[in-house]
């Protein structure tokens, strides 16, 4: 195959399972905004600080429980399927899937019984609930690195549908009865055992023809010093990311609301950030595969993703903080009104975040995780130091600086060492055209709400600062004819009825040059 039929297999690849986990993603974050919106109105902040809490203890179990497990799973399945070794990649899946059912199984023991020993009698059913809910979801992330391996996303979303629509008809059933936070916790543990059972009949109906082989012995230590490193990983994430600020704030800070108010910020600009990481996660599963075929061109799919992702991950986060007043207020009420700053700092924080996915994928896929691990040590430190300093006295707008800066610190970290260890070429200027069309939408989004404060106000200045989104990105000239040729490879993929529109913004957006050839890069 030529060089170019590479470049836009690859693209359309990409694309392909962007758009698959794109609509999985967006319906997450749909479904996710109207539940937190009722379950806020009907439990109140003071109740739900202790739900949120109990949710994140799971949430953060059973990432580190995982043992790195998963992405261990993608990595090698996405090496040997692309080598033309399917057994090798079917071992692979088989010795991780009997692993992780293992380790699921024993967490879900262990924390059943803490719960019954040390947990707040009051909150047991609850917890229970959501203890149990942990083996599903645990045991549901093996099948989905397979699927995300063999580049075919599109094989989790149906599941993930499915489980998402029974959890949230569950929630919304069980807030209308009168069940409370007992059918919330309910509706949780059924969506997530439901999307796992799915899953994972799919890749096994879709591996059984596939001979079975054992593992390699020197496959084993290979996926065993990977495994170790990714176990580091998540717990480094979990300190870094995924809200270990909520244990100190709840300790440091008398006020349980303060704990809903950072959680519910946290988790409304995480579903955001899952949009452009619809993008980013098919750009991982790509350079994996790319591993096994030509690592030479992961240098140039690196910064035309990481330009892609920054493309849709800065307008919606600056958006969503310039719109986090009129949104609070009229979504969740005027007992939430605090959340309105905290809202604002996690939205603007998380933008570093979006940029520093890239170069960790690169890092991965290259077996280089030692840098991640520092930088995750480094900057746990500096997350913890500066809750201890911030929460006391600010609270959850505390915790949200102290995770912003610790996000922000790593994704500089990160990009200095890929630049230097990979010579790229950043091609800032592009960058900054982007952020210059970012400070015009934001002012629209500001200004047009704050003049008509209604429902029809906030939704006149989300479709006008859409408008002025694009035609800032044509002045400034953001979308250049390269960009525009890998758009229209892209696509390709888009509905027949959706492929004349799109090439059309695409023209305009780049002033009508297009590029006959790709480029070499994503």
């Amino acid at each position: 195959m030529s060089s170019a039929s590479v470049q836009t297999s690859n693209t359309q690849t990409i694309a392909r399972n962007s758009v698959w986990f794109g609509i999985e993603l967006f319906f997450s974050l749909f479904a996710a905004f109207l539940a937190s919106v009722f379950v806020a109105r009907v439990i109140g902040p003071q109740r739900l600080g202790y739900f949120q809490y109990l949710v994140w203890i799971t949430n953060i179990t059973a990432a580190v429980g995982s043992m790195g497990l998963p992405m261990t799973t993608r990595k090698y399945m996405a090496e040997y399927l692309n080598r033309g070794e399917p057994s090798v990649a079917k071992a692979v899946y088989r010795n991780g899937l009997l692993l992780q059912t293992l380790i699921a199984s024993g967490v879900t023991v262990v924390g059943l019984g803490l719960v019954f020993f040390i947990g707040d009698p009051a909150q047991r059913p609850v917890a229970v609930l959501l203890v149990a809910a942990m083996a599903p979801r645990m045991i549901g992330l093996i099948s989905s690195q397979a699927n995300n391996a063999a580049e075919l996303m599109k094989r989790s979303t149906a599941p993930a549908l499915t489980g998402g629509v029974v959890t949230i008809g569950l929630t919304l059933f069980s807030l209308w009865i009168g069940w409370d936070l007992l059918g919330v916790a309910s509706s949780m543990l059924l969506g997530a055992a439901i999307e796992t059972v799915l899953k994972l009949s799919d890749v096994h109906r879709r591996l059984s023809p596939v001979g079975a082989c054992p593992l390699p012995p020197e496959l084993k230590k290979r996926m065993l010093s990977y495994s170790g490193q990714g176990v580091v990983l998540m717990l480094l994430s979990a300190l870094v990311w995924d809200r270990s600020d909520v244990l100190i704030l709840k300790s440091l800070n008398p006020d349980i609301q303060q704990v809903t108010f950072f959680s519910l910020a946290f988790n409304l600009s995480e579903r955001v950030l899952m949009i452009p990481n619809a993008f980013l996660t098919s750009l991982g599963v790509t350079m994996m595969a790319q591993l096994g075929r030509d690592s030479d061109r992961l240098r140039d799919m690196l910064v035309s993703g990481t330009k892609y992702s920054f493309l849709i991950a800065f307008p919606l986060l600056v958006g969503m903080a310039c719109l986090s007043r009129p949104m609070v207020l009229l979504f969740y009420g005027h007992r939430y009104e605090p959340l309105i700053i905290v809202l604002t700092i996690c939205a603007l924080l998380a933008i570093p975040k979006a940029l520093a996915s890239p170069p960790s994928a690169l890092l991965q896929a290259t077996e280089n995780q030692g840098f991640l691990i520092w930088v995750g040590c480094i900057c746990g430190a500096l997350d913890v130091l500066l809750d201890v300093l911030l929460t006391p006295r600010y609270g959850a707008r505390g915790a949200a600086l102290a995770n912003g800066f610790a996000q922000t610190g790593a994704a500089v970290a990160l990009w200095v060492r890929v630049y230097r260890h990979y010579r790229l070429n950043l091609r800032l200027g592009e960058f900054g055209r982007v952020v210059v069309s970012g400070g015009a939408t934001a002012a629209v989004a500001i200004l047009v709400p704050r003049w008509f404060p209604t429902y029809a106000g906030m939704a006149s200045g989300f479709c006008i600062a859409v408008v002025t989104w694009f035609l800032s990105l044509r002045l400034t000239g953001a979308v250049n004819s390269e960009d525009a040729a890998r758009m229209l490879n892209m696509a390709k993929v888009l509905p027949g009825s959706l492929r004349p529109l799109f090439t059309r913004l695409v023209g305009w957006l780049s002033g009508g040059e297009i590029s006959v050839a790709p480029s070499p890069s994503a």
